[in-house]
């Protein structure tokens, strides 16, 4: 595919760089499982980014374009539901942050201590859950998403929004653009690393074999990206499904490798990496994982 940004949406992205870089705040200088930023999601929702797909003569690929980047942040917002689930369900503008959720609701969601609704797929069916957060248990978890799940599963307040189809086929290319964003912010970090760590007196970044497997790192998340990014623009069973489970299948290998060039450092903490590593391992389970993605695309490809 040969794309190039409109100027539309290089306008709407340099003046979400503008935001990012008034309000986003900074790497965590303290360990941390994950880094959620309420008044960063607020700003960036009240900016009106988060709604661009509803806009006229925009849609889910301006939403997917937007989503990457703040996915590149080490810091982490909800926007993917919002910008590129909700507006393909009947889900009214504002209403947010929301949480994707499986079908069984003693299953921990991402996003759902913070969320204002919850969506999930139950007989074919896309149904929203309004989310009372007394109702909420946090769980501890080191995937570098807020989770949680509900306490008590009656009574609910839940409605139908949409099919089944719908919401599946746009959570997996959001699942998609926000793992992209997660793998081109791990494989800079690591480049970053590797310029100044020295080994036998010369840079990690000097040595062939880092850099044969650090061009393969930047290959995949590169090709995730442009996957995502059809899907976003086709809006298809097809492609949404070949591009989640071409993340998918290869978030293991890519985070495999970015640990292995930080060594122990890599594993800790303190070190940036685990912000979108550990997002991205999240990432890998969802929706049944890369063979469920694989049947998916497989049927609708070809028909069951």
């Amino acid at each position: 595919m040969n794309f190039a940004l409109t100027e539309d949406q290089m306008s709407t992205l340099a003046g979400l760089d503008q935001l990012i870089d008034a309000v986003a705040p900074p790497a965590p200088t303290e360990p941390c499982p994950f880094y959620h930023s309420a008044n960063f999601d607020r700003a960036v929702a009240e900016a009106g980014y988060l709604d661009i797909a509803r806009e006229d003569g925009f849609g889910a690929l301006d939403a997917a374009l937007i989503t990457e980047r703040l996915a590149r942040l080490p810091c982490v917002i909800e926007a993917a539901a919002s910008s590129i689930v909700a507006p393909a369900l009947a889900i009214p503008a504002g209403t947010r942050p929301l949480a994707l959720g499986a079908t069984d609701l003693r299953h921990a969601s991402r996003f759902l201590p913070v969320a204002q609704v919850l969506l999930i797929e139950r007989h074919d069916q896309a149904l929203m859950i309004e989310v009372d957060q007394a109702n909420v248990e946090p769980v501890e978890t080191l995937m570098a998403y807020p989770y949680g799940r509900l306490k008590t599963r009656e009574p609910l307040k839940t409605r139908v929004v949409g099919d089944g189809a719908t919401l599946r086929r746009r959570w997996r290319i959001a699942l998609a653009v926000e793992a992209a964003g997660c793998m081109a912010a791990g494989v800079a970090q690591v480049v970053e690393y590797v310029k100044t760590r020295q080994a036998f007196g010369r840079p990690l970044g000097a040595f062939q074999a880092v850099q044969h497997r650090l061009a393969m790192a930047a290959e995949i998340a590169e090709s995730t990206k442009w996957l995502a990014w059809r899907a976003a623009w086709s809006d298809s069973e097809d492609d949404a499904a070949l591009a989640a489970g071409f993340a998918q299948a290869r978030i293991a290998s890519l985070t495999y490798d970015l640990h292995q060039f930080c060594g122990a450092m890599g594993l800790t903490l303190e070190f940036p990496l685990h912000l979108w590593t550990y997002r991205l391992r999240a990432l890998a389970g969802e929706l049944g994982g890369a063979s469920a993605q694989g049947r998916a695309a497989a049927i609708a490809t070809w028909g069951s």
